[in-house]
């Protein structure tokens, strides 16, 4: 299996490292999402995917088959918003035939028959061995709520996604992605202690803003940057060419590793350790 950036691909997509990452592209040639996210990096120099429909991505990559074990939908825009919420559980299905795990990630609102259905494709997966990993993504819950501009669902309500997830027998994943200066670290164990009684993991992430500032002016406003340390390197999860100044808030990563650990949940800051750790947790059964 090819790893690191060996594995170029001609659709533009993210194959390495074990993983293939696709998305259904950008909303529009002007909008890449339904969603507006403040801190998000693709505002910036972060690359789109193609828009294709779900039966040309699974195509493309069942001709790359032994080169990922996992599919992430994710990357440049939330492939599960409306209007295309079942254009994304369309991808979900046609990726459930290539005999990898599949992970997802989203902010939407899935109701009963969207979770219904993607309980139905986890059950064709495990019927393979394999696992579909639900990440909804919840950066804050109650600060700074301009990080999150609507039709963002509110945090309780994709709290309750998560819930449906794990009700599913889905592995449900609270991403808390990416941590920020603008949100205390309390706010993130509140958080974490919320989502208890219904995640498998917790993902965390460090926080990615161009070199330009246009994210730093996005997320802090009139507070500005000189107060916090930020490093500078590429990202390590994307074949981008930027250099990206990077906030690694140590001390959030601290409070909720520390209270994951008491609370018995796997706590990660990358995604592929925590893939592993459920592969070898749910093949231990």
């Amino acid at each position: 299996m090819k790893g690191g950036r060996e594995l170029e691909d001609e659709l533009g997509f993210d194959i390495r490292g074990g993983r293939a990452m696709v998305s259904l592209g950008p909303l529009s040639p002007k909008r890449f999402c339904t969603y507006a996210c403040a801190f998000c990096y693709v505002h910036a120099n972060f690359s789109h995917y193609p828009s294709l429909s779900a039966d040309v991505i699974c195509d493309h990559l069942s001709r790359k088959a032994g080169s990922f074990d996992i599919v992430y939908v994710s990357g440049d825009t939330d492939s599960f918003a409306s209007p295309r919420t079942s254009e994304g559980l369309d991808l979900i299905e046609a990726l459930a035939t290539l005999g990898t795990d599949v992970l997802f990630t989203t902010r939407a609102p899935l109701g009963e028959p969207e979770l219904d259905r993607l309980a139905s494709i986890s059950r064709r997966l495990e019927s393979q061995g394999k696992l579909l990993f639900g990440c909804i993504s919840v950066s804050r819950l109650r600060s700074a709520p301009h990080l999150e501009p609507k039709p963002v669902p509110s945090p309780e309500e994709r709290l309750e996604v998560l819930r449906g997830l794990h009700m599913r027998g889905i592995v449900s994943v609270l991403a808390m992605r990416p941590f920020l200066p603008v949100v205390p670290s309390e706010e993130y164990v509140e958080l974490a202690r919320l989502a208890t009684p219904f995640v498998d993991l917790i993902l965390g992430e460090v926080w990615y803003a161009d070199k330009g500032g246009l994210l730093e002016r996005q997320v802090l406003g009139t507070a500005g940057s000189n107060q916090f340390d930020f490093e500078e390197h590429r990202m390590d999860f994307d074949n981008n060419d930027a250099v990206w100044k990077v906030w690694e808030g140590a001390h959030i990563r601290d409070a909720v590793a520390a209270y994951c650990a008491d609370a018995g949940i796997p706590f990660f800051m990358r995604s592929r350790p925590a893939v592993l750790h459920v592969r070898e947790a749910r093949a231990g059964k």
